[in-house]
């Protein structure tokens, strides 16, 4: 019976993987570049520090 009840829980992690890709997938078509791009401005205003290097540590 064991091997029954581990055969479902992968057919469930195997279906809920593909399901995800393809909901991530139709997702991110949607979205398209001019969104993602809006998502990186909104991060970088939020978060200013965030792409800035220390260069008085490169010179080390």
């Amino acid at each position: 019976m064991t091997f029954w009840r581990n055969r479902m829980f992968l057919e469930g992690i195997a279906l809920g993987g593909i399901c995800g890709i393809i909901i991530g997938s139709i997702i991110a078509f949607t979205i398209g570049a001019n969104g993602v791009a809006a998502v990186r401005r909104a991060l970088d205003e939020r978060i200013p520090a965030r792409r800035q290097v220390p260069f008085k540590y490169l010179a080390q």
